[in-house]
C-alpha cells in the first residue's frame, strides 16, 4: 500500500509515519500541499494522510482538490487536525475527508490502521460464486476484468429468465442485477423468484444496479429482497466495498449456520457411537407413530440389550467395553438403512424404529441381526444380545411410550428366557418368542 503524507511539521511527520510503516509499501512525504499533488499526480496512492493546516494552503482546500483528479474520488484520505471544534469536522467531511483523528492522540490513529489493515486482508481472501444479470454487456465485462485477480467467479447472463433457470440448478454467494433486463423479467421479479426458490437462496444477498431509483423504487427493492443498490455510473471501487462487505456477511452468517447445525448434530448424536441418542429419539419418535396411522402403515421397534455387558467392562475394562459398543453401533448403521432409525439409548441398550415394517418381518431381521452379532467378535469377546419388539395395534391408536414399554417388556422375557434370542411382544397379549 502506498501512502501519501502531507503535514508541514516535521516532529509530525516522523511521529506519522512511524506509525503508518508496519502497513505501508511506500510512503512519500511532503511538507506543502502543492508538492503533494505533485506526488499524487506522479505515483499511484492507495491511501493520504493529510493535515488540517498547511504552510501553501487549506488542507481541506488539499482534499477537494485531490477528489477531482484521476481516481481521486475513491482513495481514502485521513485529516490530522488540532481543532476539536464541530464546524471543523463538517466543513473536513463535506471537503470528502473520509476519517478525522486528532493530533493530540495519535493512538486512535494507530487503531484504525490496524483494523483497516485485518479489514483489507480478510476482504483479499473472500471467495464467491456470483451470478451477475446485466443487459449492459460492456458494463458486464468490464466488472468480471475488475475482478480478474480476485477469488471471484462470474457467471453472466442478460436476461432474469435465463439466470432463473440457473439459480433453481446451481448455488451462488452473491447475486448481482440491474431492473431493466433483456426479456420480459424485471430485475425486482427475479429478485422474488431467486427468494422463493429454496432456504439456501433466500439467505443469499442481492446486489441491484440501476440508473435511477427513486424513494419507492427503493422501498419495493428492499421489500421484494434486495439487500443493498447500487446506482449508475458504476464506480467500479465502490462496487467492490459492497460486494465484499455482502460476501464477508454471508460468510459470517454461515459460519454460524454451520455451528448451530453442529451444535444440534452434538444434541442429537451419542458421542461414542454416532447414533441418535433418546433425546432425538423422543423427538422424532411420536410423530413417526402418528404418520404410521395416518397413512395406514405398519410401525415396529426392536429393542436391543447387549447380554452381560457388565462382565465385559468388569474383566476388560471400559476401554474395550466401549469397543464392543461401537461395534454394535456400526453393525445397526450397516444392517438397518433408508426410512430405519438406529439409536442408542445408553449403555448397552439400543433401539430402532422400523416403519413400513410388520411384526413378523421385525422378527426376522432381528434374527439376522443376532446373527451378525455373534459374528462381530470385537476385541476378539464373543458378544450375544436379546432383543425385544413390538409393533403398533391396527385396532387402537397408541404413541412411543406404550410401544417401547412393549418391547422393553419383551426384552425382559428374553432375558428370562436365557438370552441371545427374539421375543415379540404385541401390545394387549403375552409376550412369544420368535414368532407371532
Amino acid at each position: 500500500m502506498n501512502i501519501l503524507i502531507v503535514e508541514p511539521s516535521k516532529t509530525f511527520r516522523n511521529a506519522i509515519e512511524k506509525i503508518f510503516k508496519p502497513y505501508s509499501t511506500n510512503i512519500f512525504i511532503s511538507s506543502s500541499g502543492t508538492d503533494g499533488i505533485d506526488i499524487y499526480n506522479s505515483v499511484i496512492i492507495d491511501m493520504i494522510c493529510v493535515s488540517f493546516y498547511l504552510d501553501d494552503m487549506d488542507g481541506i482546500d488539499f482534499v477537494s482538490s485531490i477528489r477531482k483528479l484521476k481516481f481521486g474520488e475513491t482513495i481514502q484520505i485521513i485529516m490530522l487536525t488540532s481543532k476539536k471544534d464541530h464546524e471543523c469536522a463538517v466543513k473536513s467531511l463535506q471537503s470528502g475527508v473520509t476519517e478525522i483523528f486528532q493530533k493530540s492522540n495519535l493512538n486512535d490513529l494507530e487503531k484504525f490502521l490496524q483494523k483497516f489493515a485485518e479489514h483489507a486482508r480478510q476482504q483479499s481472501h473472500i471467495k464467491g460464486h456470483i451470478l451477475l444479470i446485466d443487459k449492459d454487456e460492456e458494463q458486464a465485462n468490464e466488472i468480471r476484468s475488475f475482478f480478474k485477480d480476485t477469488h471471484l467467479q462470474f457467471v453472466y447472463f442478460r436476461s432474469a429468465e435465463e439466470a432463473s433457470v440457473i439459480a433453481k440448478a446451481a448455488e451462488f454467494d452473491l447475486v448481482i442485477t440491474e431492473i431493466l433486463l433483456e426479456g420480459s423479467m424485471t430485475g425486482i421479479a427475479l429478485i422474488r423468484e431467486i427468494r422463493e426458490i429454496n432456504e439456501t437462496m433466500y439467505r443469499v444477498p442481492i446486489l441491484v444496479i440501476s440508473t435511477t431509483l427513486n424513494v419507492s423504487q427503493k422501498i419495493a427493492l428492499l421489500r421484494a429482497g434486495a439487500n443493498d443498490y447500487i446506482q449508475k455510473p458504476l464506480i467500479l471501487e465502490e462496487l467492490s466495498a459492497r460486494m465484499k462487505n455482502l460476501l464477508q456477511n454471508k460468510t459470517l452468517f454461515d459460519t454460524v449456520e454451520h455451528q448451530k447445525l453442529m451444535l444440534q448434530k452434538l444434541a442429537s448424536r451419542d458421542q461414542l457411537t454416532g447414533l441418535y441418542n433418546r433425546h432425538h429419539l423422543y423427538g422424532i419418535a411420536d410423530k413417526a407413530i402418528q404418520e404410521s396411522y395416518r397413512y395406514k402403515y405398519p410401525f415396529s421397534v426392536l429393542f436391543i440389550d447387549l447380554d452381560r455387558f457388565k462382565m465385559i467392562n468388569d474383566a476388560h475394562g471400559h476401554s474395550v467395553g466401549d469397543i464392543v459398543l461401537q461395534a454394535v453401533a456400526a453393525l445397526l448403521l450397516k444392517t438397518f438403512r433408508g426410512v430405519d432409525t438406529p439409536v442408542r439409548l445408553g449403555g448397552e441398550e439400543f433401539l430402532v424404529l422400523l416403519p413400513h415394517c410388520e411384526g413378523k418381518n421385525a422378527v426376522s431381521r432381528a434374527e439376522t441381526l443376532l446373527s451378525r452379532i455373534r459374528a462381530l467378535r470385537p476385541h476378539g469377546l464373543a458378544i450375544t444380545a436379546s432383543v425385544g419388539i413390538s409393533q403398533t395395534p391396527r385396532h387402537i391408536e397408541i404413541g412411543s411410550k406404550e410401544l417401547f414399554a412393549a418391547a422393553d417388556e419383551a426384552v425382559y422375557k428374553a432375558k428370562s428366557l436365557g438370552r441371545d434370542r427374539v421375543v415379540f411382544k404385541e401390545i394387549g397379549t403375552p409376550c412369544s418368542q420368535a414368532g407371532i
